[in-house]
């Protein structure tokens, strides 16, 4: 019982030294025809795969960057909203209590108050987050605002000369 969890211990650590990306290539201590094809054609395969990770790694650096900054224009937006949803919620607080002294004055008079008891009314919804889909949208559909529609900087009548 022993040896064979020890033996699956093994194989399991093999197979893990097996799976790395980054395993070297001539890593077991044996030696190789550097020439030969059978190595050119590794480490052409590990050059290709290397350049491949670096640019999706690059890609995912964009797109983190992207998603960060569409992430700080949606936070400064919310706090917007929350803040005026706040002072709506605080005129409401000021009306009704100006309702309730009215309403107050009104019952010592014993007449109807002026005026009904006024209503909140609906808060700002939350904008949605931004999402992965929305940032590459805007990337896609983006136009650069220095440019011209045609991407031309001319003011489209004149001659330069």
């Amino acid at each position: 019982m022993f040896c064979d969890r020890l033996s699956n211990q093994l194989a399991a650590q093999e197979e893990k030294k097996n799976g790395k990306k980054n395993a070297p290539l001539v890593g077991d201590g044996m030696p190789r025809l550097l020439t030969g094809d059978e190595f050119y054609n590794q480490v052409s395969e590990h050059r290709r795969a290397a350049e491949e990770e670096a640019a999706a790694k690059e890609v995912r650096r964009i797109e983190r960057e992207g998603r960060a900054a569409a992430m700080a224009v949606w936070k400064e937006a919310e706090a917007a909203r929350l803040k005026r949803n706040e002072e709506r919620r605080a005129t409401y607080k000021e009306e009704v209590r100006l309702w309730e002294e009215e309403r107050d004055c009104a019952k010592l008079e014993k007449c109807r108050p002026r005026w009904t008891k006024p209503k909140q009314g609906k808060s700002e919804l939350p904008l949605p987050k931004p999402t992965l889909d929305d940032v590459e949208e805007d990337d896609e559909c983006g136009v650069n605002e220095d440019e011209g529609i045609d991407g031309n900087d001319s003011d489209g009548g004149s001659l330069e000369v």
